[in-house]
């Protein structure tokens, strides 16, 4: 895929050229060999983004925010209002950026491709963007649909926690986060349930005891076992690696 954008590229910037008259590709070598050609596979497919339409390059950036697979249903409603074109995902599809199941199921093809896209989005607008979306997400998702989206509402509503500075939100997104790690913590995934949990007892905050006395109860109760199997994990797999490095187990 990086080839073939890299040839659209280089004949969007007419180096290189279908020429009719001799029935042949030509190129610009000198020209080509002028140019900083990046061996960056993703800084090459984001400057190509950049030269897309403006809607286009929206549209990207929101998927890009929304992870390695998405729903046409998250996409929109994280865009809202904002206009990335009626046959955004389609035009998406055909250029090699998404694969879809032929349903309303999307997957980035490549996660360069997704790292990409992301790289449109400026680094000092990152987490207000995910805090948007976020937002929208949780404020149009019906409570029927969140268990089916709640970690695509978690993890961008989490990427821009810091510019939470109402309280009330601070104890809603950690509920989400207690969530998220509860579902985790069914399907025996550690690790990640560790990191909802952990957000969820950050955002909280130390003085949660009196007015959300339920909440921080269930969030130290839940995180209690996991965290203890990733930390006794952490060490031993420490222990076996110092005792003999050579070793390449897996915990």
């Amino acid at each position: 895929m990086f080839v073939l954008r890299l040839l659209a590229s280089l004949n969007d910037e007419e180096l290189i050229w279908y020429s009719i008259k001799s029935r042949r590709w030509m190129f610009d070598l000198q020209k080509i060999e002028l140019k900083e050609m990046s061996e960056d596979v993703v800084k090459h497919m984001t400057e190509h983004m950049g030269r897309l339409p403006g809607k286009m390059q929206l549209g990207l950036k929101l998927c890009a925010c929304l992870g390695p697979s998405f729903d046409a249903t998250i996409l929109e409603k994280a865009r809202k209002d904002a206009i990335i074109g009626d046959d955004f995902l389609e035009s998406c599809v055909e250029d090699g950026f998404l694969q879809t199941d032929g349903g309303s199921s999307y997957k980035w093809s490549h996660d360069q491709v997704q790292q990409a896209a992301y790289g449109l989005i400026p680094l000092q607008k990152r987490e207000k963007l995910h805090l948007l979306i976020g937002s929208r997400l949780l404020l149009s998702i019906p409570p029927s649909e969140m268990e089916r989206f709640i970690f695509h509402v978690a993890d961008n509503i989490n990427r821009g926690a810091k510019l939470l500075e109402d309280l009330e939100q601070k104890y809603e997104v950690a509920e989400l986060n207690l969530r998220a790690g509860e579902k985790l913590l069914q399907q025996q995934s550690f690790h990640s349930a560790v990191n909802y949990l952990m957000t969820g007892i950050t955002l909280v905050g130390d003085d949660s005891w009196g007015p959300k006395y339920s909440l921080t109860l269930r969030l130290y109760d839940a995180g209690r076992s996991p965290f203890f199997i990733v930390v006794c994990a952490s060490h031993l797999r420490s222990h076996v690696y110092h005792s003999n490095p050579a070793c390449c187990c897996s915990f």
